[in-house]
């Protein structure tokens, strides 16, 4: 059993990752560090963010300062009872996030007025407003929480993993959670009448809002993962709260300011975000309990079978309301306009029938095992589907002041469902992975070469259109970008990363790769017949011919992966 250092200085050898003893002037600094920068976040709006001045909607300090504070003062607390490693890992998760927190601070430096943050500035004008010296302040503040969690990873020297590193459930755990918290930052923060204070989502915000946007929902979930796979109990335990103190410092401000503003509604961006630093800080508990293969014994893991009957029951879930929201009317318009929705919420029907039948299939013991690698790969059908709609609904909401039915708000919840199924079947790839010996893997080449073949036909089917017609121009990748081709991004990172992968995955995993992989493209093919009747000069679209193509490709690869059998411990 690994020993690991006390308080006194035990010359005990550490395997786990921990602060070199002989070093604490850099957990020192990086605590005295954050903390001036916590200062600086809490109390540099009260020196004006802009000229001319504009205070804040609220008094907002008393409930920033403390957020702010929160991550240096546990750090603070558990390096004094001697758990110098908790304290470390406290900083580094607010650092995780003060980049993207620092680009979204950068509206203010753009255009105040469209920053809608209204703990620190509501403006009362139209006029131009120029950055005063409290922007300044607000954005070194995140620069000295990044410092400072820098600071805070050179007082941590790596070594073994302990058995704590192989606890997929809690993995699980706190993978949803930390993917919860990245939906979260890409909603609205809530809903308002005040035209002055204007709230987006991610999607339709100004640049400097979308970027800081996804550089947070990237970073949550990747530090949560990152802290519970740690080697060592203590990291695991100080990144996760450190994770959920940040977090917190980002989603409570909205849930205060609507409570104290008769002008702005509860969204809920906030609400999801809310419940993921509670089961951050919750999970937190289990993460930080040093767990040695000398006292347990083997693990206690959630087993493949229970891991693919939980992605099973998400993606029936989320298939089914996919289903409901192709049903139900997306978006209530005001009297004698047309509503845009009918046409784009058809390929709901594809997408939701599609999770249906593999979330079903996953249920069955013969073919659930073959089919877990497909639901990673074919969950980007609803999001595929669920874009497109709510693209229709928001132009409504803002041309038209309409307002959005359940079925738009079935179809945002089916996507996340969706992307919970994945995740869960991705962490039982790992699992069974680790049952696999893959010393001997390799490049298959009767994979590789059509796997390549189908990439830039994947690229083709999901960036040019599938419906052309006159007076229109469909969504794109790389042209008209809108709501609708945030669908088609994902869509087509999950086909270009499926062919990427199949290559040099076991025949029957690459054949599954690449079905789930064709499955996608075909529902991209199949939203000219579904959609193209609300046009009278509609016609195919290059992407239509590229996605035929490239699902054929796709098809005729899997069949080639699933009858290789020249190495049947890898079949």
């Amino acid at each position: 059993m690994t020993a690991r250092p006390d308080l006194g200085g035990s010359s005990a050898p550490a395997t786990n990752p921990q602060p070199t003893p002989d070093r604490p002037a850099p957990l020192r600094a990086a605590i005295a560090l954050t903390a001036v920068g916590a200062a600086l976040v809490g109390l540099g709006p009260l020196a004006g963010l802009v000229a001319p001045g504009a205070s804040a909607a609220f008094a907002a300090w008393p409930l920033l300062l403390p957020l702010a504070l929160a991550a240096p003062a546990l750090a603070a607390a558990f390096a004094k009872v001697g758990h110098p490693a908790t304290a470390a890992a406290l900083l580094i998760g607010p650092a995780v996030l003060a980049p993207g927190r620092l680009v979204l601070d950068l509206q203010f430096l753009v255009n105040a007025g469209r920053a809608a943050r209204p703990e620190l500035l509501r403006v009362d004008t139209l006029d131009a407003y120029t950055p005063s010296a409290g922007t300044w302040l607000l954005l070194a503040g995140h620069v000295a929480s990044l410092v400072g969690g820098l600071l805070a990873v050179r007082g941590i020297q790596h070594g073994e993993e302990s058995a704590g590193a192989h606890r997929q459930g809690l993995l699980t755990l706190v993978l949803c959670a930390g993917f919860l918290a990245a939906v979260a930052v890409l909603m609205a923060p809530f809903a308002s009448d005040d035209p002055y204070l204007l709230p987006n989502p991610a999607v339709d915000a100004p640049l400097p809002v979308l970027v800081g946007s996804v550089l947070l929902a990237v970073g949550a979930p990747t530090a949560a993962g990152f802290f519970a796979g740690a080697g060592d109990p203590d990291v695991a335990r100080g990144g996760l709260l450190g994770l959920a103190v940040a977090l917190a410092g980002i989603v409570l401000p909205p849930l205060v300011a609507v409570a104290v503003l008769d002008q702005l509604t509860l969204a809920w961006g906030p609400v999801l975000g809310l419940v993921a630093v509670v089961a951050l800080a919750t999970l937190a508990l289990p993460a930080g309990r040093n767990r040695s293969v000398e006292a347990t014994g083997d693990l206690s893991l959630p087993t493949f079978t229970r891991l693919i009957a939980l992605a099973a029951v998400f993606a029936l879930i989320a298939g089914t309301l996919a289903l409901v929201a192709a049903a139900m009317p997306q978006v209530e318009m005001p009297f004698g306009l047309r509503d845009p929705s009918p046409y784009p919420a058809r390929v709901l029907w594809p997408a939701g029938g599609l999770l249906v039948l593999v979330g079903g299939l996953l249920l069955l013991p013969r073919v659930g095992r073959w089919l877990r690698p497909v639901l990673p790969v074919v969950w980007v059908v609803v999001p595929l589907a669920a874009a497109g709609v709510l693209d229709a609904v928001f132009t409504a909401m803002q041309a038209a002041e309409a307002e959005a039915d359940y079925g738009s708000w079935a179809a945002g919840a089916a996507v996340l469902f969706a992307a919970l199924a994945a995740a869960i079947a991705a962490v039982a790839g790992g699992v069974e992975r680790d049952d696999v010996d893959l010393t001997e893997m390799a490049m298959h080449r009767l994979v590789l070469f059509p796997s390549l073949v189908a990439l830039p036909l994947g690229a083709g089917a999901f960036s040019v259109p599938v419906v052309t017609a006159s007076d229109y121009t469909a969504p794109g990748v790389f042209t008209a970008f809108s709501t609708a081709s945030w669908g088609l991004v994902i869509a087509l990172a999950a086909v270009v990363g499926a062919a990427v992968l199949a290559p040099m995955c076991r025949p029957q995993r690459a054949a599954a790769l690449l079905c789930g992989a064709a499955l996608v493209v075909s529902v991209r093919v199949l939203e000219y017949p579904l959609t193209a009747g609300r046009f009278p000069d509609a016609n195919p679209g290059p992407g239509l011919w590229f996605g035929l193509a490239c699902t054929a490709v796709l098809l005729g690869t899997a069949l080639a992966a699933a009858r290789s059998r020249r190495d049947p411990e890898l079949a």
